[in-house]
């Protein structure tokens, strides 16, 4: 925690450690803060001796450590608990850290927000990378670093323009997350457009990094789904910039996140043919023994009606956290995978998980589309674990005229035992009578 705090106190990362004791010498304040001082700890450090936060945080079955991440306006982004739990917090901190790039001026050279108003770096003196800016700042062309005119690049992204594997000629960053970036680019030889996941040259050295970029082009290759996003191609040319990288199909489309965000609830109609069409994408990885484990409306693309389809289609997308049934059950044991919201109950508590899984978040996610909200609803992250665990989905508001096999599909789906769930996604599917 100590190294993660001083890598990342630059860009406004605030640590508070929470102490559980576990006996009553645990409980005395001196003994804790010599322990602070011995683990280089300057944050705050919470003694809860009255189990207070534990309660407001922790479900019954939690596993500690547990690590919790909340962005500047104090919204949880993100929870991991077990041995790993930290290095998968960090993957969120990558995410709502670039987000925040998109608001706030960044120093890249000092990693340093500042405040609305700067042009230049308090530290350095060098121009400020500017909030969604794709090219020079909006004020100036040249400008001076440290008393020396210099002019700004165009594209102060190196691998704009750069050709991968003497095929792929990179044209525009699209998007970033924790671990790659996509960008659209250009098929030398052929001259469509495809995107390119490139992973992030901090990641290099990192097997994990390299083992879920595999998977993730694995899993979605061997599931060959129109409803899937399709992969092209892969490599690991090993270069600093370029360790490895992921050819798939060029989608425009908008993550199903977004639209449940915008509206009330979708019509049955238009929820019923999206839901025929991503379990059809997630039927076929399971057909294959492919768990996807972190299904959510945001890794599921709606793209709208083209000249050869009369309705929306989706792509599933994201398999980085996907595993195939064969592998052993004490790979991900104890490690939670997924977002809460959308995670089966096993998942909750770090058990192994099967197809069943997966299909109790896309029951989560039909019956937020049909119904406008979720099952479970909490301010805590506790609350939503434990209701995932022991208490029933709040029932479908009758008044919105479901047919019954829908409304008794969606609630069987959400069943706490995954014995009494639908098996596949292709089985719900038939069980909503969707097929």
């Amino acid at each position: 925690m100590a190294e993660l705090r001083d890598r990342r106190k630059r860009e406004g990362l605030r640590v508070i450690a929470v102490h559980l004791p576990g006996s009553k010498a645990e409980a005395d304040p001196q003994a804790v803060r010599t322990a602070i001082a011995g683990l280089n700890l300057t944050e705050p450090c919470a003694l809860d001796n009255d189990f207070k936060l534990r309660d407001l945080f922790l479900h019954e079955q939690a596993t500690l450590p547990a690590y919790y991440l909340f962005d500047a306006q104090l919204k949880l982004r993100a929870l991991a608990i077990g041995d790993t739990g930290l290095a998968e917090v960090e993957e969120q901190l990558d995410e709502m850290l670039q987000d925040l790039r998109k608001q706030q001026p960044f120093c890249p050279g000092c990693e340093l927000f500042l405040n609305t108003e700067a042009l230049y770096c308090s530290d350095c003196g060098s121009p400020l990378a500017l909030p969604d800016s794709q090219g020079p700042h909006p004020s100036y062309e040249d400008h001076h670093f440290a008393s020396l005119p210099t002019v700004r690049l165009v594209h102060p992204d190196p691998l704009i323009g750069r050709v991968i594997d003497d095929k792929y000629k990179l044209v525009a960053c699209v998007g970033e997350g924790s671990m790659s970036a996509v960008y659209r680019a250009q098929r030398v030889h052929i001259g469509d457009e495809v995107a390119v996941k490139v992973m992030l040259r901090k990641l290099a050295g990192d097997e994990t990094a390299f083992s879920r970029f595999r998977r993730e082009a694995s899993a979605a290759a061997i599931s060959h789904h129109k409803n899937v996003i399709s992969i092209h191609d892969f490599g690991e040319p090993g270069e600093a910039d370029v360790p490895a990288f992921i050819v798939m199909e060029l989608v425009k489309g908008t993550p199903l996140g977004y639209l449940l965000e915008i509206g009330t609830h979708f019509s049955f109609e238009r929820a019923e043919r999206l839901m025929r069409a991503i379990c059809a994408g997630v039927g076929a990885a399971h057909r294959r023994e492919i768990v996807h484990r972190d299904l959510k409306p945001d890794n599921i693309l709606v793209v709208a009606p083209d000249d050869t389809s009369e309705f929306e289609s989706v792509r599933v997308v994201d398999f980085g956290f996907a595993k195939l049934m064969s592998d052993s059950p004490a790979a991900s044991k104890g490690t939670v995978i997924g977002t809460p919201f959308y995670m089966s109950p096993e998942q909750c508590v770090g058990r192994s998980v099967d197809a069943a899984s997966d299909v109790y978040s896309l029951g989560v996610i039909f019956y937020e589309m049909v119904t406008g909200g979720r099952p479970f609803q909490s301010d805590k992250v506790s609350g939503i674990i434990n209701k995932h665990l022991y208490e029933a989905p709040r029932p479908i508001p009758p008044a919105l005229g479901l047919p019954k096999w829908i409304s008794s599909g969606i609630m069987q789906a959400l069943a706490k035992d995954r014995a009494e769930r639908p098996q596949s996604a292709t089985e719900l599917a038939r069980q909503l009578k969707l097929i």
